[in-house]
């Protein structure tokens, strides 16, 4: 037996129970399209079966293996993903790629978002797709259509419902980074931070090199009372090899730190970005415009750790409390 056919079998049930019209699969790829396409074998096994298929009115799209070097030259030529890359499909506006090296990235599968932030998705293509029929599970009816009150007023869906959802892919794929680390982070926002750091250092054995979850493992430690540890995991998170965020990780290790150490991270922020403290007054002085002020509090305690004496941030403490 291939590696994730017994997954495949699962994927084939779920297709064959799926509301009509609710996805669109196609034949099994030719064995002359198989053997070209360079994709490891292991991960062949989706193709052999169906040859791209598409869920929820586009929502969700594996490509046909005919579409993947063109997506793949695109998306390389835009600079969206890494050279070794392969563009195998999509979600929203974001892109599903196999890495060259998925050791280092995590998973088997990477979610590629379009500034080019790189997160860790699937443990495999099979289960991928396993994950995203069990995704639309939670979120259709057997008419294809949202079940009732997923959604709140902002349109999004609510904490509740993306607990669901998360919970629903990671009982198919247990090493799926990213979904465990969106529960982890629902979980903290909720006030269950013990289970959340649960989460968290689970994200982390799986992942050691992403970056998200040891800045989300930082502020859980905050929200414990924990700053040593915080500062750790923002130093980590920092650390790692692709942290686009690397001065945004500093900055809030600068703000659990105190003394010399404060004044260091500082300086390593404002070496990496020098409008650090300009461009988190202009981030306050919005949310103070939503009424969010709790964010406004919090964005300009981030701001003043790396420069304490910028004018502007000074100012805007000061409308605060009258807020």
């Amino acid at each position: 037996m291939r590696r994730d056919d017994a997954v495949l079998d699962r994927v084939e049930d779920r297709l064959r129970d799926a509301s009509e019209g609710f996805h669109r699969a196609g034949d099994p790829a030719s064995k002359t399209a198989l053997a070209a396409s360079g994709i490891d074998d292991d991960e062949l096994g989706v193709w052999m079966r169906w040859d791209g298929i598409d869920f929820a009115a586009d929502d969700a799209r594996l490509y046909p293996l005919a579409e993947i070097p063109t997506a793949t030259a695109t998306a390389v030529a835009d600079g969206v993903v890494l050279e070794g890359d392969r563009v195998i499909g999509e979600r929203g506006r974001d892109l599903l790629v196999l890495p060259a090296d998925p050791w280092a990235e995590g998973a088997a599968v990477v979610r590629v978002e379009e500034a080019g932030d790189r997160s860790p998705e699937a443990s495999s293509v099979a289960h991928l797709v396993l994950g995203w029929l069990g995704e639309f599970a939670v979120l259709y009816d057997d008419q294809g259509e949202f079940f009732d009150d997923l959604f709140g007023e902002d349109g999004e869906l609510t904490p509740t419902a993306e607990r669901r959802v998360c919970r629903r892919r990671l009982d198919l794929d247990p090493d799926a980074p990213n979904a465990r680390l969106r529960l982890a982070e629902l979980l903290r926002e909720a006030g269950e931070f013990v289970a959340a750091r649960a989460e968290l250092q689970q994200v982390i054995k799986r992942a050691p090199e992403f970056a998200w979850a040891h800045f989300a493992l930082g502020r859980t430690a905050i929200a414990l009372g924990q700053p040593d540890r915080a500062l750790a995991a923002f130093k980590a998170a920092a650390a790692c090899p692709s942290a686009d965020g690397r001065a945004w990780f500093l900055a809030w290790a600068a703000l659990v730190a105190d003394g010399d150490t404060r004044a260091a991270l500082a300086r390593e922020v404002l070496a990496l970005r020098p409008d650090f403290a300009a461009q988190q007054a202009e981030a306050v002085a919005t949310l103070l415009e939503r009424e969010r002020f709790d964010a406004a509090r919090e964005q300009l305690e981030l701001g003043l750790a790396v420069l304490p004496g910028h004018l502007e941030l000074l100012r805007l403490r000061g409308e605060l409390p009258t807020a």
